[in-house]
């Protein structure tokens, strides 16, 4: 009989769990020593490819639900890789509400990041109507919420998927943040504007002349950064 999906992973991660490594990972995320186990990202996405790939996409949602209520650093990483390959193929919807609802429970960098852009950047690729939904989390009081609603356009910047016509989207998601003194926002401000500016260098360095004397230092630092004469 075929291993449960998450035990298998589980089961893959304890393989490769080590207190010094989980030490130096927990010092790093600013996190509790004891919610993690030490393993490193590349071992942690073979392990979900490895225990994952007889899975339909429907049974995917299941498995990345139990992996995140177990709360532990690496069982959350595999829980955004799960959706990550659900969000490719899965209701749009659906992966939205899961997303949401971890955005609540969010502590860290390291999980906002490839939720945000590559798990809700696929699905806003997919999909552009979830866009009123990200407006919505823009004034959200939680500001991992603000974060992920600039996220996604990280990934619509990226080299191999942008279009000339995501220009217009990806600066209406920045603008509402270029003031926004919140580190973790700003920087994912700044983070997309930068990304935008290796596409549309000129287009770029346009918005920031105009909006320049409304940004933080850091925004307008590190939106900058690829540009020159800013």
């Amino acid at each position: 009989m075929a291993m449960n999906p998450v035990d298998c992973i589980l089961q893959e991660l304890m393989k490769r769990a080590d207190i010094e490594q989980a030490r130096n990972i927990a010092r790093y995320l600013k996190m509790p020593v004891h919610s993690v186990f030490g393993v490193k990202l590349p071992f942690i996405h073979k392990a979900v490819d490895k225990c994952t790939k007889e899975v339909d996409t429907n049974g995917l949602i299941q498995i990345m639900q139990e992996l995140w209520k177990l709360g532990k650093h690496e069982t959350r990483v595999a829980a955004i890789d799960v959706m990550k390959k659900y969000a490719k193929e899965g209701d749009v919807k659906t992966a939205l509400k899961i997303a949401s609802e971890w955005i609540e429970e969010v502590d860290t960098w390291a999980h906002m990041d490839p939720l945000g852009s590559n798990c809700i950047g696929t699905l806003l690729l997919r999909d552009s109507g979830i866009e009123n939904i990200l407006q919505d989390w823009a004034s959200a009081e939680n500001f991992w919420r603000r974060r992920a609603s600039i996220l996604p356009y990280l990934h619509l910047s990226k080299k191999t998927v942008y279009k000339g016509e995501f220009a217009e989207r990806i600066l209406g998601a920045i603008k509402p943040h270029i003031d926004d003194e919140e580190f973790f926002v700003g920087k994912a401000a700044a983070w997309v504007l930068r990304e935008f500016s290796k596409r549309e260098p000129e287009r770029a360095g346009e918005f920031i002349r105009e909006n320049r004397n409304k940004m933080t230092s850091l925004v307008l630092r590190e939106g900058s950064r690829k540009l020159e004469d800013i």
